[in-house]
């Protein structure tokens, strides 16, 4: 039941408001929020606060929106609470910024939040931490809101609704139903007005609420809103268990490099339960968002998984997120990326041209041994490049070396030398940066290496420029003809005048 004396509690009990706290309160006129205006003006003389309202016109109802601007305005009035009216064009911001109405209402309604309150920590000198905002979601809002992210997918974040408080932000009304609001409001003989877009079905959260939950409560169970409360309320714990577990294991093993990039042990988080990795990379995800001032709101756990699933994965792959962020798998580490991964060469490289070509006739006394020209076993080739693929490569639609050859220029790719390459050697494969290290090769010229790779499988890692003969070149042991080899692939740099001859 909702009453003066349980609401205090609530509040107490959740530590929302403390004395001397200015209140910016959003109200629309409906139930919810007139309720909590009601509310809080009835117990704001012995809480010592004092109640600013807000109030937006979203340009979408015409003149009902203008009859409910003007019905709160009097409402404040007659209570003497300040008030302050905004006016946006809704359809038009969801239109330039590319986000649903709702979404763009929702940006709209806390951008004005902050702005009253920010004014009001500035006009009375106070610290912003004395202004909280408050609305008036309540335990209906907070079924819908599960049963929207657990249809969307979402993980356990998701699930634990609608919390009391987020920062500044509190809702003093979450434990209560509207259908306790409602009776509040009638039994205090309180008006209210009716949104009449609440009625119809053309938003998600309206379909569930006059629709799916009716269902619910009479056919699968009446006190459907409460359970969902009460689960709720497990779920927060569960969530907040795996956040700190995420963060002590982000502490010791996520690194900003300080250029845009975050870098996470790959090794370890493949140790970890697979629940508390989905934390981690959610976690990892928030920070570099965090970085680039967005929020984790559009990170759903479809991107989480398809991060695990990365991990997982052959070294040399990355996925695009939202946002623009990047994963790269790399080795023995994920790199999350705000800034696209550099993969052509520098401005001071100059980039040969390959020529590929298949022998299917030849001695093996004419293998080359160094210069520009390679010969590695062709079938080889082709069966990492399908291992790389996944079988997605169509084998059998090779019919002569001209399909062959659009196969390797198509899935060989020249690029620049990339933390996580490895090359084949006798014992086993060894990553191309150990590779450096070992042959003494100075960090100054590692990056005028380019490669010929599948994926992080480097065929052939070879200078450029004015390196070309005092750098690395090498080429994967794996790929190296012998008496079985039955077609040759070979590959010629075709170097211009300025790199020299070999």
């Amino acid at each position: 039941m909702l009453d003066i004396d349980a609401l205090s509690h609530f509040i107490e009990d959740n530590n929302l408001i403390e004395k001397k706290d200015r209140i910016v309160l959003g109200v629309s006129g409906g139930a919810d929020s007139i309720c909590l205006l009601h509310t809080l003006s009835r117990i704001q003389k012995a809480l010592e606060i004092r109640l600013f309202v807000v109030h937006i016109n979203h340009g979408i109802r015409g003149e009902e929106a203008k009859r409910d601007e003007r019905f709160v305005q009097e409402f404040c009035e007659r209570f003497s609470i300040s008030f302050f009216s905004f006016f946006c064009d809704i359809p038009k911001m969801a239109k330039d910024l590319k986000l649903s109405e709702e979404e763009a209402g929702r940006k709209a309604r806390y951008e004005a939040f902050e702005k009253v309150a920010e004014g009001i920590a500035v006009g009375e000198n106070i610290d912003i931490s004395k202004v909280k905002i408050a609305v008036a979601h309540n335990k209906n809002d907070n079924a819908e809101t599960i049963l929207h992210n657990m249809s969307r997918g979402s993980g356990i974040s998701g699930l634990k609704g609608i919390p009391a408080k987020t920062e500044r932000i509190i809702r003093p009304l979450i434990s209560f139903s509207r259908e306790e609001i409602e009776n509040y409001l009638s039994e205090n003989n309180v008006e209210y007005m009716i949104d009449s877009t609440n009625l119809e079905n053309e938003y998600t959260r309206n379909i569930l609420r006059n629709e799916v939950f009716p269902i619910l409560r009479e056919n699968v169970n009446s006190n459907v809103v409460n359970n969902f409360y009460k689960s709720s309320k497990l779920v927060s714990e569960a969530d907040e268990y795996f956040e700190s577990l995420a963060i002590k294991f982000c502490e010791k093993n996520l690194k900003n490099t300080g250029s845009g990039d975050f870098l996470l042990n790959k090794e370890n988080i493949l140790k970890e339960p697979h629940i508390l990795a989905t934390y981690i990379i959610r976690y990892s995800l928030k920070e570099i968002l965090k970085s680039q001032n967005f929020g984790i709101k559009d990170i759903g756990m479809v991107h989480i998984e398809d991060v695990w699933n990365l991990a997982k994965s052959e070294n040399g792959k990355k996925i695009d997120l939202k946002y623009s962020i990047k994963v790269y798998n790399e080795y023995r580490e994920l790199r999350f990326s705000s800034k696209q991964k550099k993969a052509e060469y520098d401005s001071d490289i100059i980039s040969p041209e390959i020529k590929y070509s298949i022998l299917d006739d030849f001695n093996m006394n004419d293998v080359p041994k160094d210069g520009n020209i390679r010969w590695l076993d062709f079938d080889k080739v082709i069966e990492n490049i399908v291992k790389y693929n996944r079988g997605s490569l169509c084998i059998n639609s090779i019919v002569d070396k001209d399909d062959m050859i659009k196969i390797i220029e198509e899935n060989i790719t020249m690029r620049q030398y990339m933390g996580g390459d490895f090359i084949h050697i006798k014992s086993g494969r060894k990553a191309i940066k150990k590779l450096f290290t070992d042959e003494k090769i100075a960090a100054g010229i590692r990056s005028k290496h380019a490669v010929l790779a599948i994926g992080a499988d480097i065929l052939w890692i070879f200078g450029c420029g004015d390196i070309y003969n005092t750098g690395l070149n090498r080429t994967g042991e794996l790929y190296n003809i012998d008496s079985n080899t039955k077609n040759i692939l070979k590959i010629e740099l075709i170097r211009s005048e300025y790199e020299g001859k070999s």
